[in-house]
């Protein structure tokens, strides 16, 4: 008898051995490492990891040529070509100050200006 239980005692000091111990102790706990491997063998083929790319509707910045007219002022410009891409209105004078070199608000009746606006987002009028 001292000798099965010598022979018992090396069996389970081995991994082998601590794991059959561990299940004759608690059989619920092969059915739950089971249901576990199964969950991850399972997400491991069931959970997609593509991420898809929405095309952006990159616009282009573009300019056009107005003419100043009698009471204009770069105030009353911009309000009438300014696009949802500017964050302000001062912003987008500045940009057209730049875009003409203009280092002051001064602008004179019949002289032309360039005004940038992003494609898709203004109707350029026609001068008849």
């Amino acid at each position: 008898m001292n000798h099965m239980y010598r022979t018992r005692t090396i069996q389970r000091s081995t991994f082998q051995g601590k794991l059959a111990l561990m299940f004759e102790k608690n059989p619920t706990m092969i059915i739950l490492s089971a249901l576990i491997f199964t969950i991850i063998l399972l997400s491991t083929f069931t959970i997609s990891t593509q991420v898809f790319a929405q095309k952006s509707s990159a616009k282009e910045k573009l300019v056009t040529s107005v003419r100043i007219e009698e009471g204009d002022s770069l105030w009353s410009i911009a309000e009438r070509h300014i696009t949802e891409e500017y964050s302000d209105i001062r912003t987008y004078i500045k940009e057209i100050k730049r875009s003409n070199g203009l280092t002051s608000d001064v602008i004179h009746e019949g002289a032309y200006i360039i005004v940038p606006y992003y494609s898709g987002t203004m109707e350029v009028a026609q001068n008849p």
